[in-house]
């Protein structure tokens, strides 16, 4: 992914994150969020599971987060599940 792409896609995630924070914990507490194209793709008991509704969608984002819900993602963190850092 360009540095272009990501930092939009990285902007685009933060609003909405910031947008829904209270909601996210309070509706998830104890999951893991999806986030991607700046909206909530959902939650899961597991990180992998909370992935896998990402890996559904079409097209595939090129940047998402997954995070627990009572934790503050870090929008500045790029890594490569297929290839490392």
């Amino acid at each position: 992914m360009d540095a272009a792409t990501f930092a939009r896609e990285s902007a685009l995630n933060r609003q909405a994150y910031e947008a829904v924070r209270e909601r996210i914990r309070r509706d998830h507490a104890g999951h893991y969020v999806a986030l991607a194209g700046g909206r909530v793709v959902g939650a899961a008991t597991t990180f992998d599971a909370a992935r896998a509704l990402v890996s559904q969608l079409e097209p595939a984002p090129e940047y998402y987060l997954v995070f627990p819900a009572e934790v503050e993602p870090d929008f500045g963190l790029v890594y490569d599940l297929a290839g490392g850092c």
